[in-house]
């Protein structure tokens, strides 16, 4: 008979012991959606257990820590759509138990083409995505923050979109939302900076061939253009090549004239954001295929054939003389034919509507602060505290009559008119030298257009208000010569010409006018108001003037528009050179009656300058700015050193 011990344990025998039910779950809940490429999964599990989580078959967590009662798994790689992740947990009995299975919704942002960098667009933007995919794009700039609906991404996933904003930088992303995955949206791509410019870019130039060339080959157009644009040049409205305008705003495209005829020669081009400019002023282009060489006359002292010594050679009998065809006109040679072809220069002068349009006057500030601080000011301080050498005796311009001296009588003079004249001429030659000159009669007309030029800012700038102004202030006025100027012209001509700038730096301002010593500081104030205002007052009417009169066809029309823009480019340049608070010059008598005054008229005048040429095609302000401030160093350290170091160390 059995106990009751003993039959428990019988009935422990057979019948075995059932293993734990399995507690491991995810945590996320069922159908979640997820707006990201990757996804953490966690969950709680048994201890004394492990567990193996898989994607679509394929191992992508293990959970080896068995004491551990919660897993987490993170970063794990997830493709948009409907994703199913399945686990299986194995108990401290070695036992396996299946996870109930997580199925995700994913959908991750779309790529944005730019993402991380900075591109200049004229609002379009594009990059992947789902197929169907709808498209939001957010903005955030100078019109605020704004969200913009976008067309459905192609079957191929591509998708493109164009924003109405203003120009201004934008910060751009992208999101996308796909309707058989549910009502929600992905997360935002990462940024793009997006310059966004509306503003199509002034028409290019053509400089090179000239109106009315006739060409017996090929030539190479040549041009301006706005910087980095895609230029394309069209003959008779047929593209004929295309190219990059270089940094420096200078284009060149080889052309091939398909027969011979007349052809209409156009520019036009393609701003990096994707802005189209108007088409060039035409250009008329006659190409004459060259004569082929007529063929050797035969030489009677050489037969075709010997003569067989039988027979006799008979002569051909002589042809009959036949009256040919005139002799055609030769065609013109462009060195001594083309009076009337443009030579582009001042063709780099922005207009008043291009400095609005570029910005120029944002820089104004800047540029007349740099003027006063940089190079005004301690050009004065030099003056003041670093005396020269005493200088030897000079060529006088008008004798007795010279600035601040009235009996002192000159120690050598020669005839004003040859001086002056020379001087002229030198300056002529120096500016035309800015822009390059080539040995064709054209450039005898430009060196003459700018000599006009710069007698008119002499005479009518300075001469004729410093005269004025004289008479009504009644007090002698003197005049001089600065032959000097010369140089400081050569050198920023010559600057100009290989450092490429357009427009190129020039001076043309060769006198300066002050009244006698033993005039009151009104009237000489008076004088020296009356002359810069007089170059600058010249100055923007051959600014204007070279404005309305481009493009010029023609010897006459191209003379007025290269005299206004020899105005215009030595006018303002002297503007400022006349402003220095130096020398003889009108800035140094205007810092002597009133330095606020000076400062003022001085920041004003460079602002106007430094807005206008900063507008041009290539014109390196900060290069400029950094050379001028190194300038401004070196003269404020001889300064320190003569005024204050070299006293101390004698």
């Amino acid at each position: 008979m059995l106990s009751l011990g003993g039959l428990t344990s019988a009935v422990l025998t057979v019948v075995p012991a059932q293993p734990a039910a399995a507690a491991a779950a995810f945590d996320i809940p069922p159908n979640d959606f997820v707006s990201a490429s990757s996804v953490t999964i966690s969950g709680s599990k048994d201890a004394g257990s492990t567990l193996v989580i898989r994607r679509d078959g394929s191992v992508v967590c293990t959970v080896g820590d068995a004491a551990a009662e919660t897993f987490t798994c993170s970063g794990i790689s997830v493709p948009n759509g409907v994703v199913e992740f399945t686990g299986d947990e194995t108990l401290a009995d070695d036992s396996v138990e299946p996870m109930t299975p997580l199925a995700l919704r994913v959908l991750a942002a779309p790529t944005i083409d730019g993402a991380g960098s900075t591109m200049t667009t004229t609002g379009r933007f594009s990059g992947t995505a789902e197929a169907g995919a709808d498209i939001e794009l957010s903005s955030t700039g100078p019109a605020g923050s704004a969200a913009h609906s976008c067309p459905p991404a192609l079957g191929s996933g591509f998708w493109s979109c164009v924003v109405d904003l203003p120009s201004g930088s934008y910060q751009v992303r992208a999101r996308q939302s796909l309707a058989s995955l549910g009502p929600e949206s992905s997360a935002f791509s990462g940024a793009v900076t997006a310059n966004i410019d509306r503003t199509p870019p002034p028409r290019p130039t053509i400089t090179s061939p000239s109106p009315g060339t006739t060409t017996l080959s090929t030539v190479t157009a040549r041009g301006g253009g706005e910087r980095d644009a895609l230029l394309q040049v069209f003959v008779n409205g047929g593209l004929a090549c295309e190219t990059t305008v270089t940094s420096s705003g200078s284009w060149a495209c080889p052309l091939q004239w398909p027969r011979p005829g007349t052809w209409n020669v156009q520019a036009l081009q393609r701003d990096t954001a994707g802005n189209f400019s108007a088409a060039s002023a035409r250009v008329e282009v006659r190409y004459e295929r060259p004569a082929a060489p007529a063929p050797p006359p035969p030489n009677p002292a050489e037969p075709d054939a010997e003569p067989s010594p039988d027979t006799s050679p008979t002569l051909p009998a002589p042809a009959p003389s036949l009256p040919g065809p005139p002799d055609a006109p030769p065609a013109p040679d462009p060195v001594t034919s083309n009076w009337g072809t443009a030579t582009g220069f001042g063709g780099s002068l922005p207009t008043a509507a291009e400095v609005i349009d570029r910005g120029g006057w944002l820089l104004a500030p800047l540029a007349g602060l740099a003027y006063l601080l940089l190079l005004a000011l301690p050009l004065r301080w030099f003056a003041t505290h670093v005396r020269p050498r005493p200088l030897a005796a000079r060529l006088r311009f008008t004798g007795r009559n010279r600035l601040g001296e009235v009996e002192e009588p000159p120690t050598r003079t020669l005839s004003p008119v040859l001086v002056a004249a020379a001087t002229l001429g030198g300056a002529a030659i120096i500016a035309a030298l800015s822009g390059g000159i080539d040995a064709e009669v054209r450039y005898v007309r430009l060196m003459a257009a700018i000599g006009l030029g710069l007698m008119l800012l002499n005479i009518v700038g300075v001469l004729l208000p410093a005269r004025i102004a004289g008479r009504v202030a009644r007090v002698r006025v003197g005049v001089r010569l600065l032959p000097g100027i010369l140089l400081a012209a050569l050198v920023l001509a010559l600057g100009s010409r290989f450092g490429e700038l357009q427009p190129p730096l020039l001076v043309g301002v060769l006198i300066a006018a002050a009244a006698v010593l033993g005039s009151s500081r009104r009237a000489r104030a008076g004088v020296a108001v009356a002359q810069t205002s007089g170059v600058a007052a010249l100055a923007l009417l051959g600014w204007a003037a070279h404005d309305l009169l481009t493009p010029s066809t023609g010897f006459w029309m191209s003379l007025w528009s290269e005299t206004a823009a020899a105005m215009a480019l030595g006018g303002l340049g002297s503007l400022l050179m006349l402003l220095l608070p130096i020398g003889p010059l009108p800035g140094r008598i205007l810092y002597a009656a009133s330095r606020p005054a000076w400062a003022a008229v001085a920041l004003v005048s460079a602002s106007l300058v430094g807005a206008i040429f900063a507008s041009g095609p290539a014109f390196p302000v900060v290069a400029l700015l950094l050379l001028t401030a190194a300038f401004g160093a070196v003269l404020v350290a001889v300064t320190v050193w003569v005024r204050w170091v070299a006293p101390v160390l004698r």
